[in-house]
């Protein structure tokens, strides 16, 4: 695979099972380098993916192993008020035109509110942002395509000053190498690798520096991390009862069960709950047989479920055994899919990114309800 798109089943099976191959050594392991070392002008607080230094009026993004399997790779971008067309590292920013190869860097450039910089997205059906569906119907921006599917041709033809991409272990450097032998820049962000819901967020920093709007986004992460600060602390303080709750649903034979070091584990730790497989302490998943998973299932109080099901009843036609599970049986089955389109795109997997307070609040009002009398869920939805 070289191109995937940040939709729940894909991502995640295609990153679970390159993380369970076996006889996988590291990726390549360049550095690519813009310049040399002056000082760092912005830490993140939460990501371990990008760091930030300034020099003049040169703004130099680090991007740190971008992809899974990565070792000591690096990429330096130098973005400048004007750039040769030869020099891949060197960006001219504000950039005008982008190419956005997942729905996460749609999420970022839409918070942003720089989406008529967009001119060419990797599965365009996907996109949950109506701005930029609208843009696509009205033929101001295309579909590129992803994998095989994908289009150097209606690429070049675009004319991006830049294509927002990531890989996954390395496999994107193919085609890299070709937009670059087109004229085309390629910058990778690495947010999907990032274990914690802010550090995802954190990357919003990175993304806006291509349009100039670091202010902007530096007060709107403070906001975001305010207020999943605040919804962490209220259930902190709060005397509760922990729930145990069971994660995901059987994919062909197989349920994936997140790692206690991962991005829904942390979710859940924060929620004031008790995650059913936390004795399993790696951030990958789990590819437990579907009789493991039922017996685990058996014990937990919640069923939380990332899968395009929308009823108990299409729960049951998957596998009848799964309605005899106890938060089936009671009624405590909620999944993350309330914003998704015709097409299918769901909101969760996008603007999800960039909203971690709306989806903790979301979990904290399922497992929770009285420490959020008044607040509706963003995200999630209770199935019936």
């Amino acid at each position: 695979m070289i191109l995937i798109r940040l939709q729940p089943l894909l991502v995640f099976l295609t990153i679970t099972a390159l993380t369970l191959m076996t006889g996988c050594g590291n990726a390549p392991a360049p550095h690519k380098s813009a310049a040399g070392g002056e000082e760092v002008s912005y830490n993140p607080r939460h990501a371990k993916g990008f760091s930030i230094r300034e020099a003049g009026d040169t703004t130099f993004l680090k991007v740190i192993n971008p992809w899974q399997f990565a070792s000591d790779v690096k990429f330096e971008y130098a973005l400048v008020p004007e750039a040769s067309k030869d020099d891949m590292l060197r960006i001219k920013v504000p950039v005008q035109r982008v190419v956005c190869m997942s729905t996460t860097h749609v999420a970022f450039v839409s918070a942003l509110e720089q989406t008529d910089a967009i001119c060419g997205i990797s599965g365009v059906a996907h996109v949950s942002d109506s701005a930029v569906r609208r843009m696509y119907v009205e033929k101001k921006l295309f579909d590129v395509g992803y994998d095989a599917g994908l289009s150097y041709e209606l690429l070049y033809s675009l004319r991006p000053d830049v294509v927002f991409a990531y890989g996954v272990k390395g496999e994107f450097a193919v085609v890299e190498k070709k937009l670059n032998e087109l004229g085309i820049k390629v910058v990778y962000f690495g947010e999907y690798l990032e274990d914690t819901p802010l550090g995802k967020a954190e990357w919003l920093i990175p993304v806006s520096l291509f349009f100039g709007k670091r202010e902007k986004a530096e007060i709107l992460f403070d906001e975001i991390e305010s207020d999943y600060e605040l919804a962490k602390k209220t259930v902190a303080d709060a005397a509760i009862t922990k729930p145990k709750v069971m994660l995901n649903m059987p994919f062909k034979d197989v349920w994936y069960l997140p790692g206690n070091k991962g991005y829904m584990s942390e979710f859940l730790r924060d929620a004031g709950c008790n995650y059913i497989y936390s004795d399993y302490n790696e951030r990958e998943s789990y590819p437990a047989s579907i009789e493991k998973a039922y017996a685990l299932a058996q014990q937990a109080d919640f069923w939380i479920i990332g899968d395009p099901v929308r009823s108990l009843n299409e729960i049951r036609r998957i596998d009848p055994r799964l309605a005899e599970i106890p938060a089936f049986k009671n009624g405590r089955v909620y999944n993350n899919n309330f914003r998704t389109n015709e097409s299918g795109g769901n909101d969760f997997w996008e603007a999800g990114t960039v909203k971690p307070n709306l989806i903790l609040r979301d979990l904290i009002k399922i497992f929770h309800p009285d420490l959020l009398p008044q607040y509706e869920f963003y995200f999630y939805e209770k199935l019936f």
